[in-house]
């Protein structure tokens, strides 16, 4: 991990250096030092423009890219240590991160944004080319279709700025290292350019789980007049990296720590091969001022992923018949998994409008998406044996015998929102109308599954002002979750 050097009270420091020397340090005073936090900053993703986080009658949490970078994080595995609400769904070495919210999962088909537009999580999101991210806890169905009770995460792109550059060498006591390129530059004031470049060898306390990451993306914005905008980013990513099964029950009885090597890779076997994630994204925005009160932005995106999901997987016990744990003896049944050739695309067109009139901040957009996943079958094949505590007898099989499933979804939503100034008091409100179409099918033809639905998702909120630093705030609102009949509601 990269050294950071952080200053002690300046004041405080002169005074101990005086008493110890008693000499002229206690003359010179070092420059003040003030570090400050504010909640000022607008979280976009709750669908209510500009308006201060601080000011939303939602529970938000947003993290810029220094401060992700200052306390040596780069994933969004990385964000349980941030917040006490998050915890990890499934996060293992080389397999892309899961979340959990209040203890709710965070979808990574439906609940993941990027610069406000869906994305599919289903991938290593990796962040050398984002400013931040933005948590939207709890239901979210004013800004989402489908929306689980853990809410939205939001990353967002760095865009073009003034003149930078910055190199940045990342070591970690592991042995991981990362090298990672930003620039940016504008030119005649009207065309800014911002080029990410990161390359990183991974090497994590787990054994035997050797990696790498590559990544570049650029952004350009144009000034095409002091009313217009436009704004063309793209990125490509990669990462291959062996995954990591978990352990299980031995037997009946808890694996003790004197069972278990804490650093031990069970996905071990000479046949092993890496899991592979490439992503390829692109975006193109527009934004009009209209007047002084109102604008308008039209957004484009684009987003293909490629997968190799593949690993030496322990699974039950046969010796034993028993299935959902391993033997007594620490040994397992090994299989061989592979699904190679994975492919989703997702596609997202937004139109907003958003203004004031009067006391009113009204927002309306449109949003159009379409999904897709297209599989090949997979291997899921005995090969084996295997043991918690090292041996075992296997082979590889990478025999084609099981299906998978193909998925389609397509999507149109309607949300109006409006947010009332009154003095101290301010309320929120929205609806959005979404409409569903959904399929899915075997990859032989079987199986076919294809229905259609609509529905509207109310929220409302109020936020008082008591004081400068005191604030009260109340909300309501419903989502819908895939597999759920019925409304979720929270508050």
């Amino acid at each position: 991990m990269a050294t950071h050097t952080y200053r002690p009270n300046n004041t405080l420091s002169a005074l101990a250096l005086a008493s110890l020397s008693g000499l002229a340090f206690a003359q010179e005073q070092l420059p003040s030092v003030t570090v400050s936090g504010s909640a000022q900053a607008p979280v976009r993703l709750a669908g209510f423009g500009d308006t201060a986080q601080v000011r939303l009658p939602l529970q938000t949490l947003s993290i810029d890219a220094e401060r992700l970078r200052s306390l040596g994080l780069n994933g969004l595995a990385a964000l349980p240590q941030l917040d006490a609400s998050v915890s990890d769904g499934y996060n293992a070495s080389g397999y892309y991160a899961q979340l959990r919210v209040r203890g709710f999962e965070l979808d990574n088909r439906f609940n993941l944004r990027r610069d406000g537009l869906p994305i599919n999580g289903e991938t290593a999101l990796l962040l050398f080319n984002k400013s931040g991210a933005e948590l939207l806890k709890g239901s979210s169905g004013l800004q989402a279709g489908t929306s689980s009770p853990a809410g939205l995460l939001n990353l967002r792109v760095k865009r073009p700025q003034g003149e930078l550059l910055s190199v940045a060498l990342d070591l970690e006591s592991s042995a991981s290292r990362s090298l990672q390129l930003d620039w940016s530059t504008r030119l005649n004031g009207e065309w800014g350019l911002r080029i990410n470049a990161l390359a990183a060898e991974l090497d994590p306390w787990l054994r035997k789980s050797h990696g790498r990451q590559r990544g570049l993306a650029m952004a350009l914005d144009w000034r095409a007049s002091p009313t217009l905008l436009l704004e063309l980013e793209a990125e490509h990513s990669h990462q291959q990296q062996p995954s990591q099964p978990g352990f299980s029950l031995l037997g009946e009885r808890l694996p003790e720590p004197a069972d278990i090597d804490r650093r031990r890779n069970l996905n071990d076997t000479p046949w092993r091969l890496p899991v592979v994630f490439n992503g390829n994204t692109a975006s193109l925005r527009a934004t009009q001022k209209l007047s002084t009160d109102w604008r308008l932005s039209l957004q484009a995106q684009r987003q293909g992923l490629r997968s190799d999901d593949r690993v030496a997987f322990p699974f039950g016990c046969s010796a034993e018949n028993r299935f959902d744990r391993y033997c007594s003896d620490g040994s397992y049944d090994l299989y061989d998994f592979r699904s190679d050739n994975e492919r989703r695309t997702s596609t997202a067109l937004r139109a907003a409008l958003e203004g004031q009139i009067g006391r009113h901040s009204l927002r309306l957009e449109a949003l159009h998406t379409r999904y897709s996943t297209r599989l090949q079958q997979q291997a899921f094949n005995y090969a084996g044996t295997g043991s918690v505590f090292g041996g075992g007898s296997s082979s590889a099989d990478p025999s084609l015998t099981d299906e998978n499933t193909n998925r389609s979804e397509r999507s149109q939503e309607l949300a109006l929102s409006d947010q009332w100034q009154l003095g101290s008091l301010e309320l929120f409100g929205g609806l959005r109308h979404t409409r569903l179409q959904r399929a899915a099918v075997r990859t032989d033809g079987s199986r076919p599954t294809d229905y259609r639905q609509g529905f509207n998702t109310p929220w409302a909120g109020l936020s008082w002002t008591l004081a400068p630093e005191l604030r009260l705030y109340a909300s309501a609102g419903q989502g819908l979750a895939e597999g759920h009949q019925m409304p979720i509601r929270g508050q």
